[in-house]
Protein backbone atom coordinates (compact mmCIF):
# COMPACT_ATOMS: atom_id res chain seq x y z
CA UNK A 1 0.00 0.00 0.00
CA UNK A 2 1.62 3.26 -1.11
CA UNK A 3 2.06 6.03 1.40
CA UNK A 4 1.25 9.56 0.33
CA UNK A 5 3.98 12.16 0.58
CA UNK A 6 3.27 15.32 2.56
CA UNK A 7 3.09 17.38 -0.65
CA UNK A 8 0.45 15.02 -2.06
CA UNK A 9 -1.66 15.31 1.11
CA UNK A 10 -1.49 19.10 0.93
CA UNK A 11 -2.55 19.02 -2.74
CA UNK A 12 -5.54 16.79 -1.91
CA UNK A 13 -6.58 19.09 0.94
CA UNK A 14 -6.29 22.13 -1.32
CA UNK A 15 -8.37 20.38 -3.99
CA UNK A 16 -11.11 19.60 -1.44
CA UNK A 17 -11.13 23.20 -0.22
CA UNK A 18 -11.26 24.53 -3.78
CA UNK A 19 -14.26 22.37 -4.69
CA UNK A 20 -16.04 23.10 -1.40
CA UNK A 21 -15.63 26.83 -1.95
CA UNK A 22 -17.22 26.54 -5.40
CA UNK A 23 -20.10 24.48 -3.98
CA UNK A 24 -20.57 26.90 -1.08
CA UNK A 25 -20.65 29.93 -3.39
CA UNK A 26 -23.18 28.19 -5.63
CA UNK A 27 -25.32 27.30 -2.58
CA UNK A 28 -25.10 30.89 -1.42
CA UNK A 29 -26.21 31.99 -4.88
CA UNK A 30 -29.17 29.58 -4.72
CA UNK A 31 -30.20 31.08 -1.36
CA UNK A 32 -30.22 34.52 -2.93
CA UNK A 33 -26.71 35.68 -2.16
CA UNK A 34 -25.07 37.00 0.99
CA UNK A 35 -27.38 40.02 1.06
CA UNK A 36 -30.38 37.70 1.50
CA UNK A 37 -28.74 36.06 4.52
CA UNK A 38 -28.00 39.49 6.00
CA UNK A 39 -31.55 40.66 5.25
CA UNK A 40 -32.96 37.74 7.23
CA UNK A 41 -30.20 38.00 9.86
CA UNK A 42 -29.06 34.47 9.09
CA UNK A 43 -25.28 34.71 9.12
CA UNK A 44 -25.45 31.74 11.51
CA UNK A 45 -26.43 29.65 8.46
CA UNK A 46 -22.93 30.00 7.00
CA UNK A 47 -21.14 27.40 9.21
CA UNK A 48 -23.90 24.82 8.68
CA UNK A 49 -23.86 25.40 4.95
CA UNK A 50 -20.07 25.06 4.80
CA UNK A 51 -20.23 21.80 6.81
CA UNK A 52 -22.86 20.47 4.44
CA UNK A 53 -20.75 21.44 1.42
CA UNK A 54 -17.75 19.62 2.86
CA UNK A 55 -19.85 16.53 3.61
CA UNK A 56 -21.28 16.42 0.09
CA UNK A 57 -17.93 17.00 -1.63
CA UNK A 58 -16.14 14.44 0.55
CA UNK A 59 -18.85 11.87 -0.20
CA UNK A 60 -19.44 12.52 -3.90
CA UNK A 61 -16.00 13.52 -5.13
CA UNK A 62 -13.64 11.78 -2.69
CA UNK A 63 -15.83 8.75 -1.87
CA UNK A 64 -15.51 9.09 1.91
CA UNK A 65 -17.82 7.13 4.18
CA UNK A 66 -20.21 8.71 6.66
CA UNK A 67 -17.88 7.71 9.49
CA UNK A 68 -14.85 9.22 7.79
CA UNK A 69 -16.72 12.44 7.04
CA UNK A 70 -17.97 12.66 10.63
CA UNK A 71 -14.43 12.25 11.91
CA UNK A 72 -12.96 14.79 9.47
CA UNK A 73 -15.61 17.42 10.21
CA UNK A 74 -16.07 16.71 13.91
CA UNK A 75 -19.77 15.95 13.43
CA UNK A 76 -21.83 13.00 14.57
CA UNK A 77 -22.39 10.22 12.08
CA UNK A 78 -26.14 10.90 12.28
CA UNK A 79 -25.64 14.56 11.34
CA UNK A 80 -23.59 13.50 8.33
CA UNK A 81 -26.27 10.97 7.41
CA UNK A 82 -28.95 13.69 7.63
CA UNK A 83 -26.93 15.99 5.37
CA UNK A 84 -26.25 13.29 2.79
CA UNK A 85 -29.81 11.96 2.75
CA UNK A 86 -31.41 15.39 2.33
CA UNK A 87 -33.88 15.62 -0.54
CA UNK A 88 -33.30 18.42 -3.03
CA UNK A 89 -36.81 18.23 -4.46
CA UNK A 90 -38.84 21.22 -3.42
CA UNK A 91 -36.00 23.03 -1.67
CA UNK A 92 -36.18 26.00 -4.03
CA UNK A 93 -39.93 26.34 -3.50
CA UNK A 94 -39.54 26.07 0.30
CA UNK A 95 -36.49 28.31 0.56
CA UNK A 96 -38.40 31.51 1.31
CA UNK A 97 -40.22 29.91 4.25
CA UNK A 98 -36.97 28.35 5.47
CA UNK A 99 -35.28 31.76 5.37
CA UNK A 100 -37.92 33.08 7.77
CA UNK A 101 -36.80 30.55 10.39
CA UNK A 102 -33.94 31.46 12.69
CA UNK A 103 -31.97 28.21 12.44
CA UNK A 104 -31.09 26.24 9.33
CA UNK A 105 -32.03 22.58 9.61
CA UNK A 106 -29.47 19.96 8.67
CA UNK A 107 -31.62 18.67 5.83
CA UNK A 108 -31.98 22.18 4.37
CA UNK A 109 -28.22 22.78 4.43
CA UNK A 110 -27.68 19.31 2.98
CA UNK A 111 -30.24 19.85 0.24
CA UNK A 112 -28.69 23.19 -0.72
CA UNK A 113 -25.18 21.69 -0.77
CA UNK A 114 -26.33 18.72 -2.85
CA UNK A 115 -28.19 20.95 -5.29
CA UNK A 116 -25.18 23.27 -5.63
CA UNK A 117 -22.82 20.31 -6.17
CA UNK A 118 -25.15 18.90 -8.82
CA UNK A 119 -25.39 22.22 -10.65
CA UNK A 120 -21.61 22.66 -10.64
CA UNK A 121 -21.14 19.14 -12.01
CA UNK A 122 -23.61 19.99 -14.79
CA UNK A 123 -21.53 23.04 -15.67
CA UNK A 124 -23.86 25.69 -14.25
Amino acid sequence: MPVLKEEEIIQIEEKVDEIVLKVFLKALDIVGGPRKLILYRHLTWVPSLIEACYAVVLKEKFLKTESEIAQILGLTKQTVRNILSAKTEGIIENLESELKKKVIKTHVAGALAKLAFKEINQGN
